[in-house]
């Protein structure tokens, strides 16, 4: 049994523990008590998120109360009481789990079993529901702000269960009036389910203001939660239909937000700059590094008649230094950019100082309609630039022309001694050549020096073994007979799952 729900080795062990047998051997028992004993009262445990109680109530059902033999070594001082209700609470018989719920049982003292509580109000049976309910509305009653926060947090996890609104609904009638210190608790929390769902009830009650819905939108690591406060606070500076021009202040807040690093609250950002008709603020973002933002900027300037094929040719005229791959990527995307005239401005940035400018470079003149390079152009820059970043950006293109590239040129790629990501890749593109030319070079390889390009071939062999082409095709009988004179050392290394349909096809009479 894994505990993936788990973050501590302590809170791991009791989750592996209660995931015994539902008969505890002593020693079991023993092991179990100490470790709860030992996470009562610990930091981690007021820190476990919703998941790990949800694992625990669900391992801890079949376990009751732990009964150990007091004259027993191995019998611990006793199992703490908190620890003895969280069992009691979770446990497989519905009057069980009831008696623990009631007024006089309840471990008030204990916050950080408060998750449980809220488990109960989904439980199966009506009467712990309604125990669970009202035992819940006693204790928030009587709860602070962290208190509170776990509940919210345990509730909304509980939501999609049948009948788990019923806690959501409890606590929600608390935080209308919550202090600002529960919302930080929420907004920190390490689950991003947890914030998504706290800025949605926040924005929901109104309790987000701007510095807030700012620091979540350029701070918060999850897009999900940056993008929704982002349009919030979009939604509120510059409203639908605004007629006036943003105030001083709102300009600050969409300077910040697009600054965000973010791609998702860019986007957001720049698609309001037309409402807001600023297009001087989206001009810059023609050259973002997200593809989705440079296409809303480039919308934002035709929506008030500028061109902006103009703009990115004017930013590949400025020094090289402050050429960007998104630059490059925003001029090759203009639509109304002639090839010819893009390719002119492009092809002096092949020789720029950042590998990531030339990897652009030859992504945007392999992408032009027709072409702006040709296939001997990329085998050169392929041999001859070292960045790997350049020869991902070269690989691809060649091997959409495979068919056409010199089989000598591409063995001379692949021959011993040259750079291996370089090997690799010549090997990609004659696969790419044809079905028999894939099986062949795969043959090949399967003993080559380096050992990763040998591994390489052995999968792409059972790859090869699982493709139409070898069920269909036929080899030529010149061709088959190379294949015979490599299958003997590929026997050494391929097992007979890879070599059946290989010798399959080699037992057919081949043409000529």
């Amino acid at each position: 049994m894994t505990a993936p729900t788990a973050s501590t080795p302590r809170t791991t062990a009791v989750l592996l523990l209660l995931d015994l047998p539902r008969y505890l051997s002593r020693h079991d028992g023993a092991e179990l008590t100490r470790a709860l004993n030992e996470l009562a009262g610990s930091p981690e445990l007021s820190t476990t998120g919703p998941r790990w109680w949800s694992a625990f109530d669900e391992h801890a059902r079949h376990v009751g109360r732990l009964r150990l033999d007091a004259t027993s070594p191995e019998a611990p001082q006793g199992l703490h009481p908190g620890w003895e209700w969280a069992l009691a609470v979770c446990a497989a018989d519905g009057r069980t789990r009831q008696r623990a719920l009631a007024a006089e049982a309840l471990p008030l003292g204990e916050h950080p079993l408060l998750p449980l509580l809220v488990v109960r109000c989904s439980d199966w049976a009506e009467p712990v529901r309604a125990t669970a309910r009202a035992a819940l509305v006693q204790v928030l009653a009587h709860s602070g702000p962290a208190e509170l926060a776990r509940a919210a947090a345990m509730a909304w996890s509980c939501e999609e269960r049948q009948r788990g609104e019923d806690a959501v609904r409890l606590v929600a009638d608390h935080l209308t009036e919550a202090p600002p210190e529960l919302w930080q608790r929420l907004f920190t929390d390490p689950d991003h389910r947890i914030r998504r769902r706290a800025l949605s009830a926040a924005i929901a009650l109104d309790r987000c203001d701007t510095p807030r819905l700012l620091r979540l939108a350029t701070r918060d690591p999850d897009a999900v939660v940056a993008r929704s406060a982002a349009e919030h606070l979009l939604g509120s500076l510059v409203p639908p239909g605004a007629a006036a021009p943003v105030t001083p202040g709102a300009e600050a807040v969409l300077r910040r937000l697009l600054a965000s690093r973010a791609s998702a609250v860019r986007a957001v950002t720049v698609t309001v700059l037309r409402r807001a008709r600023r297009p001087d603020l989206a001009e810059p973002f023609t050259a973002d590094r997200s593809r989705q933002v440079r296409e809303i900027a480039r919308w934002v300037l035709r929506s008030h008649g500028q061109d902006p094929a103009a703009v990115c040719r004017a930013r590949l005229a400025r020094p090289g230094a402050e050429i960007t791959p998104g630059a490059i990527a925003g001029l090759a995307e203009c639509g109304d950019a002639g090839p010819a005239d893009a390719a002119d401005l492009l092809r002096p940035h092949l020789t720029h100082r950042r590998p990531a400018v030339r990897a652009a470079v030859l992504q945007a003149l392999g992408t032009m309609r027709p072409p702006a390079v040709t296939t001997a152009e990329l085998l050169t820059v392929m041999e001859r630039d070292p960045a790997s970043r350049v020869l991902r950006a070269a690989g691809p293109l060649v091997e959409a022309a495979a068919s056409s590239v010199p089989r000598r040129r591409l063995e001379d790629l692949l021959a011993p001694g040259r750079p291996a990501p370089l090997r690799a890749q010549a090997a990609r593109i004659i696969r790419a050549t044809g079905t028999w030319e894939r099986l062949e070079i795969d043959l090949r390889l399967l003993h080559d020096a380096d050992p990763e390009l040998a591994a390489a071939a052995r999968c792409d062999i059972q790859a090869w073994g699982r493709s139409a082409s070898t069920r269909y095709a036929r080899p030529t009988d010149g061709r088959r007979q190379v294949f015979l004179a490599l299958l003997p050392a590929a026997a050494t290394v391929l097992d007979d799952w890879d070599l059946r349909p290989i010798r399959s096809l080699l037992d057919r009479p081949g043409t000529r």
